[in-house]
C-alpha cells in the first residue's frame, strides 16, 4: 500500500467495513470507530428529550455561524488544533453565562452608588441588564450595566434614590453571544 507525503496510511479512506468499524475524514484525518449500533424505541427521560432539542438548536446555530463572516470573525482567535468555528459555536450555545456574584457594598440606594455584578462564560458576555425592585415587585429603576476594564464584572450605577434598601430585589439577566440568558435574583438585607 502506497504512503501519502506525511506518511499516513488510510489517508482519505471513508465508508463501512461490515458491522465492525466506520473511516471517516474530519479536517484532513482519517478516523476509525466502532459502527453505531441502533437500540429499538429507544425511551429517553424528559431531562434527555431537553438536552437532545438543545443540542439541535446548537448545530442550526453553529451552522449558520460558519456562514456569518461577523460570527467567524468572533471565534476564529479561539481555534486551536482540530477545533473548528463550528465546534466552537456548539460549545458557546450550549453553556450560558453564569452570574457569580453580585457586590452590594457600594449601594445605599442613593443616586451615583453602584453595583458589581462578576458575570463569566466560556467565550463573551455581550450584555447585562439590572433592575432594582421594592419587596412588592414594582420597579424602582432598570438599565444596562457597564463592562469593567477587568473585562469579568459588570458596573450598575443607580440614577434613582431608593429610601429603603431593606427587602429590595436585585434582578440580573446577562446574555452571551449566540442569545442566551440567564438570569439570577438576589434580595437585599440590613444587617
Amino acid at each position: 500500500m502506497a504512503k501519502s507525503e506525511n506518511n499516513e496510511v488510510m489517508f482519505g479512506a471513508r465508508g463501512q467495513v461490515g458491522n465492525l468499524v466506520v473511516f471517516k475524514n474530519y479536517y484532513g484525518r482519517t478516523i476509525i470507530s466502532k459502527v453505531k449500533t441502533k437500540r429499538d424505541k429507544e425511551v429517553f427521560s424528559e431531562k434527555q428529550e431537553l438536552t437532545k432539542e438543545r443540542f439541535k438548536e446548537a448545530v442550526i446555530y453553529a451552522k449558520g455561524a460558519v456562514k456569518d463572516e461577523i460570527l467567524c470573525d468572533f471565534y476564529r482567535p479561539f481555534e486551536k488544533g482540530g477545533c473548528k468555528i463550528y465546534n466552537l459555536a456548539v460549545a458557546d450555545f450550549c453553556k450560558p453565562p453564569e452570574v457569580k456574584s453580585i457586590k452590594l457594598t457600594n449601594y445605599d440606594g442613593n443616586i451615583g452608588d453602584y453595583l458589581t455584578i462578576r458575570v463569566l462564560d466560556n467565550f463573551k458576555v455581550v450584555g447585562v441588564a439590572v433592575t432594582v425592585k421594592k419587596p412588592d415587585g414594582s420597579v424602582i429603576e432598570s438599565g444596562p450595566a457597564v463592562l469593567a476594564a477587568n473585562e469579568a464584572d459588570w458596573i450598575y450605577t443607580a440614577t434613582v434614590v431608593n429610601e429603603d434598601v431593606g427587602g429590595t430585589i436585585i434582578n440580573i439577566k446577562a446574555s452571551d453571544t449566540p442569545g442566551n440568558v440567564t438570569e439570577f435574583e438576589q434580595v437585599l438585607t440590613i444587617l
